[in-house]
């Protein structure tokens, strides 16, 4: 439909109402703006799930440099951070659904906007894959059913997805407050277990390790310990990401500008504050590490004699439970990142794909990535290298927005953000720099399946850009009238959509 936008110079997120700087950045607001910033906070939290990312990935960590895994989680997690606050800003910026996709098709360009939407898209969709997969065999253990076979496995995982997709058509209130809902007993129940999980490493029978243990490998590195604690990083860099979820829902977010990055640098820094918590915990009261690591579950290895039976299990629910509401959250930013782009008309069958249900929700949006998930998951044995490959999609597109973020700032045409990353001159460029060490690290553990993985997702990425999406596009009209009104040269133009 046709549609008027004048896009004043400068842009100022932080003066202007949702509504009115929505409009100035050339879109008429269509969904409904139901979010405050617990909710900004619980869709960010519960992505990041760190119970769960935690109890299924510490195995990682734990076989490259055992007990020594606290200081790549303390380093790597710094850096994570680092990458959340200049996505805080940019989602500051360009309070616009789909986020990344929207903000680099602004800054970079419409194929690297492309490019990174279909990155990023695909990132979410597949971790909703991965987050399922790792969960259902413990929810069919829970319900008498242990060693699935592979269909089963597929059955049971397909079961969760589609569940997860009900909760997100619903209605993004009701969505909301599952999510909200799941956050908030996990954050109480969590602080109780590390309450109690302290209590009993300090007044306990068990033994306890000293600090000194935290420098020690303990036999699982021969030879130089560079290359294993750039492996232990990738436990941070898998619990800590998916940053711009919450900017993906900054259209149905009150007072966006401001509640979003908030949102994000308080559940990011929360999540990697308790996570250090739970790490250092769990190290000092780890008896030995080969079994450890061969344990099926690590941490319910770890916790059993410390706490009981009992208190573990519960320990392993609030993974399981953490993790099915991160696969929840990123169902639904995957559909708001292809919402976004079928409204520019960036993607096939737009028009069908951008229809919003009576409630105001990309329902095809949602349905679609809930059927690309189901279909992954008959590569479910290869959960490993699909997590791999979410986390090098996930930094491959945050760091190209950092990068276009940081060009764009030093250009002077980034809209003045009501939050601001103070020294971004150093800060953005070292927050680049991690994402390509990061990246270069992910794929040379498995170069083969990783490497394959990624050049199918790029060459299928190339492809539909190239040859199924139709030339000049909305996207790119609004990245001419963003560039001409920032030099003040032009009036008020038409977009027709």
């Amino acid at each position: 439909m046709p549609r008027r936008s004048k896009l004043p110079s400068p842009l100022d997120a932080a003066t202007q109402s949702d509504d009115d700087y929505l409009e100035q950045l050339g879109y008429r607001p269509e969904l409904k703006r139901t979010l405050g910033l617990f909710s900004s906070f619980a869709l960010q939290f519960g992505n990041i799930a760190p119970i769960g990312g935690i109890v299924f990935t510490i195995g990682v960590a734990l076989s490259a440099v055992g007990p020594a895994t606290m200081w790549p989680w303390l380093i790597a997690g710094a850096l994570q951070m680092l990458i959340a606050f200049c996505v805080a800003e940019a989602c500051s910026s360009f309070p616009i659904a789909g986020a990344a996709y929207s903000i680099v098709s602004r800054l970079g360009g419409r194929l690297f906007g492309w490019q990174t939407g279909w990155w990023i898209e695909i990132a979410h969709v597949v971790s909703v894959s991965g987050s399922c997969i790792a969960i259902a065999p413990i929810v069919a253990s829970w319900l008498g059913f242990n060693d699935l076979s592979h269909w089963w496995t597929v059955g049971v995982t397909g079961a969760l997805i589609l569940t997860s997709t009900l909760i997100n058509v619903i209605s993004v209130k009701w969505g909301a407050r599952f999510v909200n809902a799941g956050v908030f007993a996990t954050i109480v129940a969590c602080i109780l277990v590390s309450v109690i999980l302290a209590g009993a490493l300090v007044f306990g029978h068990s033994p306890v390790h000293g600090i000194d243990y935290l420098f020690t490998t303990q036999g699982t590195v021969t030879g130089s310990v560079a290359l294993p604690l750039l492996f232990a990083a990738l436990l941070p860099c898998i619990v800590l990401n998916g940053f711009d979820v919450s900017g993906n829902a900054s259209e149905e977010t009150v007072h966006a500008s401001r509640s979003v990055p908030r949102g994000m640098v308080i559940a990011n820094g929360s999540s990697y504050l308790f996570g250090t918590v739970v790490i250092l915990l769990l190290l000092l009261g780890m008896r030995n590490v080969p079994d450890t690591i061969n344990a099926t579950q690590p941490v319910t290895f770890i916790l059993e004699p410390i706490l009981g039976v009992a208190m573990a299990k519960v320990f392993e629910v609030l993974a399981v439970y953490g993790l099915f509401v991160s696969a929840v959250v990123l169902q639904m930013a995957g559909a708001r990142v292809l919402w976004a782009q079928a409204r520019d008309g960036e993607f096939p069958m737009a028009r069908a794909i951008g229809r919003l249900n009576k409630d105001k929700v990309p329902a095809i949006a949602v349905w679609t990535g809930g059927v690309i998930a189901f279909l992954l998951v008959l590569w479910s044995a290869l959960y490993a290298v699909l997590i791999a490959m979410t986390v090098v999609l996930w930094v491959a597109g945050y760091g190209l927005l950092i990068g276009c973020m940081l060009v764009g700032k030093l250009r002077g045409v980034v809209p003045k953000p009501a939050f601001e990353v103070k020294a971004w001159r150093v800060l953005f460029p070292i927050a680049i720099l991690w994402s390509i060490v990061i990246a270069v690290v992910l794929i040379y553990q498995n170069p083969v399946q990783v490497g394959i993985g990624l050049l199918i997702v790029a060459a299928v990425g190339v492809g539909i850009y190239f040859f199924a999406l139709p030339k000049g596009q909305a996207i790119e009209r609004l990245v001419a009238e963003h560039a001409a009104e920032r030099v003040g040269e032009g009036p008020i133009h038409t977009v027709d959509l």
